[in-house]
């Protein structure tokens, strides 16, 4: 009996200096978790608006009091919200994060903190690459693919002013056809990436619907001349007139033609053959739109 009163004893003086960390752990006050709405583990980009919360709130006696603090490159950057919810648009590339505040306000304003996950945030990479003409009344819009875009939505107008939505797509390039010639088209694209609230258009870029001329004529005359002529292309106010002396060669401007379709060169080097393609532009204001090359002639110069 003894003995083992002996060894009770002793097996209490050991649990006594057991370490605490072998002890339950037993949660304390106020415990909640700090949410997002995008999966942290990709980057987000500039012109992204995306959801950060506080979920999850248990213990301690309440009412409570919130507040969520955005930081970014490890440093406050802005007051966020007063509330358990905030939308925020990404302004610039970097490193962001929030603080995350819980005040128990009926265990006398107690308050506990928490950072969310971070984010890696890029530059944006929504941007319409080009807007090329096709013929007298279409237009074929590209733009960049967005990692993890879902669609996008096309916007279309001719004064900035209002805008209409034209297409929705997976893809990154649209034809946008039954325009007028001529005219001036204003583009802008949206898309759409799970968990967003929102994000930023692209830049707006702008196109003129012009035909592809077609040269008709060229002939030598006389010696060291030129003379060529082409069809009118439908949208145009006038034509560059581009020269190479191989037919994939680079072709320099030799001429501007400003409402004509005709182009007679003098001086040039005789027993020489030469390569002309022709495209068509169109000046608005103080911008040229550009339309497509026509493919090539060549002429052997008296």
């Amino acid at each position: 009996m003894k003995r083992m009163l002996a060894a009770m004893l002793t097996a209490l003086i050991l649990l006594t200096f057991l370490p605490l960390a072998s002890l339950p752990a037993r949660a304390a006050g106020v415990t909640f978790d700090v949410l997002c709405s995008v999966d942290t583990e990709e980057p987000a980009y500039v012109g992204e608006t995306i959801v950060w919360r506080i979920d999850n709130v248990s213990g301690g006696s309440g009412p409570y009091e919130f507040s969520l603090e955005v930081w970014k490159d490890g440093q406050p950057f802005s007051e966020g919200a007063k509330f358990p919810f905030m939308d925020y648009m990404f302004t610039s590339p970097g490193k962001y994060k929030v603080l995350a505040r819980v005040k128990d306000i009926g265990d006398g304003g107690k308050e506990y903190s928490q950072y969310s996950e971070e984010i890696t945030v890029k530059a944006s990479l929504n941007k319409i690459t080009k807007v090329e003409p096709l013929g007298a009344t279409s237009l074929r819009i590209t733009w960049n693919t967005v990692p993890g875009a879902k669609e996008y939505y096309l916007q279309r107008s001719t004064d900035m002013k209002t805008w209409e939505w034209i297409k929705t797509t997976p893809g990154t390039s649209f034809t946008n056809t039954s325009l007028k010639s001529g005219t001036r088209y204003f583009y802008k694209v949206h898309y759409y990436r799970p968990g967003l609230s929102r994000c930023e258009p692209s830049p707006t870029v702008a196109g003129v619907p012009m035909a592809k001329t077609r040269i008709t004529s060229i002939t030598s005359p006389s010696a060291r001349r030129i003379r060529m002529t082409w069809a009118k292309a439908a949208g145009a106010s006038g034509y560059q007139v581009a020269m190479a002396s191989r037919a994939n060669g680079n072709y320099k401007t030799v001429r501007i033609v400003t409402g004509g379709t005709t182009a007679i060169f003098s001086g040039v080097k005789s027993g020489s053959t030469l390569f002309f393609k022709v495209r068509p532009y169109r000046r608005i204001y103080t911008t040229t739109y550009w339309g497509q090359y026509s493919g090539y002639r060549s002429i052997r110069v008296k």
